[in-house]
């Protein structure tokens, strides 16, 4: 599983503008709302899955589902829109000299909503969604973890290993390593994932550094 948002609306197509004033909790600009080549070093922009972002409710509603584990679409319509949606996106990154879609990647995206309280609502939502077994396979071993130096950030690794597979006899499923962590800066909830294939190629650590370093970006600490 990856938390990555299929959104259908490309980047130079809406304009999402930070508030102007002394609101120190405005969201930035758009562009600086994704993971960096900082905050993620040896990444590289995916040239395949590239960012997009939109601003219409039911075309976020109608792509946010198939992203998800288990969702029920009626609750999640309720959660987003008593949070008040405002805006969403997604991006990804790959590690590596060249691109390969089954290697280690990294995902960050962002929903903007209407307040803080929203956007609390909306991350604990998100991360009981994040917890659930997978609907249709008892492959996935999901766990919490803590996520150190984000206030009230949360951390999810799922799992799935080949032998995982074989003994749930779900051969249709990838084998894959992913680590969940969100977190709200103001009135934005933001997500940072990082996937690859079991054995190694990704770590909790690496998610925490990650993650950490683009929480710092976003605070401007």
């Amino acid at each position: 599983m990856r938390f990555a948002i299929r959104l259908l609306v490309p980047l130079t197509a809406v304009a999402l503008v930070a508030c102007s004033g002394g609101d120190e909790t405005a969201p930035p600009p758009l562009s600086q709302r994704f993971l960096t080549a900082a905050d993620a070093p040896g990444t590289k922009p995916d040239p395949v899955e590239t960012r997009e972002t939109t601003v219409d409710f039911d075309e976020f509603i109608a792509v946010l589902g198939p992203a998800l584990i288990d969702p029920d679409e009626e609750e999640m319509t309720t959660v987003f829109q008593e949070a008040g949606f405002k805006g969403a996106g997604v991006d990804a990154r790959f590690f590596g000299e060249t691109h390969d879609p089954h290697g280690p990647h990294v995902f960050s995206s962002f929903i903007e909503l209407e307040s803080e309280d929203g956007a609390t609502s909306a991350l604990g939502w998100l991360e009981t969604d994040a917890m659930k077994p997978c609907p249709n396979s008892c492959a996935t071993r999901v766990s919490s973890f803590g996520v150190d130096g984000i206030p009230d950030a949360r951390g999810v690794h799922r799992i799935a290993t080949a032998e995982d597979i074989e003994a749930a006899g779900t051969e249709s499923e990838q084998p894959s390593d992913s680590y969940w962590v969100g977190f709200t800066v103001g009135s934005v909830v933001y997500v940072m994932e990082l996937h690859g294939p079991p054995g190694g190629s990704v770590s909790e650590e690496q998610s925490q550094e990650i993650a950490s370093a683009y929480y710092d970006r976003l605070k401007g600490n």
